[in-house]
């Protein structure tokens, strides 16, 4: 009798251990889908270090040891050009990316074969981008030509779709977009529509779009000087933009805007040209509708680039860069106490010239 209810619960508590095992395997089978907040605080093969990841065997150092508030840690390139006679075997600039289903997804300019077309390229690691297949999505296009450049990418939550806007020299340059559900597929991006029904003569570059709780804001640089600004409802976007207003001056170009992750506040980047060598400058607003207040135009430069031992020296400037953005969505927020940069970068004497044949390369820029 003793060893027959011994037995029984043996055969119970074996039953609850096997029961445990299999939900844990479970569990591990069966990953949660990556949601807006699940930047990896840890990425495997990045060029160095996401903030945090110091040995934890060593003392863990005051920000200000590790960040210095005026330098920039840099990283080696990594994305580059790609081989002769290829879409981008000129340079590669104007990087859009962000981190989504256990993948960076980078839309880019790529120059090559006398041509400015927008490309794109997808891995599990920053590190491993530049060894990634590389497609060329020739459907994103102008009318007058098959020019297409400077692409943002983010997921417009209400309608649960992917947006990509650049711009075309239609119209002396015009804000487009195309959509898809598919981010992960090249072919999926539809056919480019107008953004903006443009009227004006100026040339207008570098389309931003960003969006708070009931408004979308599109931004663009006119003649590389000013600062513009149009709105619309969440409702009628990606129609219903209208009413340019003029926000900020005495800038190149490539404005880019974020929601700041720590403060109740809104960071513009720009880009700075003085005697060919680009540079970012910072403003800042309580609201995307402004007004927008300078805080410094040496925010990110080539002097304040500090490259790790035994790393060749790439670029000795920042030009038109993207933030590791917190998510992906149409907030475009980013960690503002330890900012990363996907930036674009040559030499200075590269900086000169056919601006067409300039040999930009990518990296990693980060406080």
């Amino acid at each position: 009798m003793k060893m027959g209810f011994l037995s029984k619960w043996i055969a119970v508590i074996s039953l609850i251990i096997i029961s445990n095992m299999m939900g844990v395997y479970g569990q591990i089978e069966h990953s949660p889908t990556v949601s807006n907040n699940d930047l990896p605080t840890k990425i495997t093969d990045t060029p160095f270090p996401m903030p945090g990841e110091q040995d934890s065997s060593k003392p863990n150092p005051t920000d200000n040891e590790t960040h210095p508030p005026d330098y920039w840690r840099i990283s080696p390139p990594v994305f580059t050009a790609g081989p002769a006679h290829t879409f981008d075997e000129t340079a590669v600039k104007d990087p859009s990316i962000v981190y989504y289903k256990n993948q960076w997804h980078l839309f880019y300019t790529a120059r090559g074969q006398e041509k400015y077309q927008i490309s794109y390229a997808a891995a599990p690691t920053l590190a491993k981008l530049n060894s990634a297949p590389r497609t060329l999505l020739s459907q994103l296009r102008g009318n007058s030509d098959s020019y297409a450049a400077a692409p943002q990418v983010f997921y417009f939550t209400p309608q649960n779709t992917w947006y990509l806007i650049y711009q075309t020299r239609d119209s002396n340059y015009q804000p487009v977009y195309s959509t898809t559900q598919t981010i992960e597929n090249p072919a999926s991006w539809a056919t480019p529509k107008p953004l903006v029904s443009k009227k004006d003569t100026g040339k207008w570059i570098d389309f931003w779009v960003i969006c708070d709780n009931t408004t979308a804001y599109l931004f663009y640089t006119r003649n590389q000087n000013d600062v513009y600004i149009q709105t619309t409802s969440l409702e009628k976007f990606p129609d219903g933009f209208g009413n340019p207003k003029k926000e900020y001056s005495n800038l190149e170009e490539a404005v880019h805007v974020y929601k700041a992750k720590s403060k109740n506040e809104y960071h513009m980047i720009y880009e700075l040209n003085v005697n060919q060598e680009r540079s970012f400058g910072l403003a800042t607003a309580s609201s995307l509708a402004g007004p927008w207040k300078k805080v410094t135009d040496q925010y990110a430069t080539g002097s304040q680039l500090r490259y790790p031992p035994d790393t060749d020296i790439w670029t000795e400037m920042v030009s038109h860069g993207e933030a590791l953005r917190s998510g992906y969505d149409q907030r475009l927020e980013y960690d503002d106490r330890h900012p990363r940069w996907l930036i674009q970068g040559l030499f200075k004497n590269q900086n000169t010239g056919n601006y067409a044949e300039r040999p930009w390369k990518l990296g990693i820029i980060e406080k």
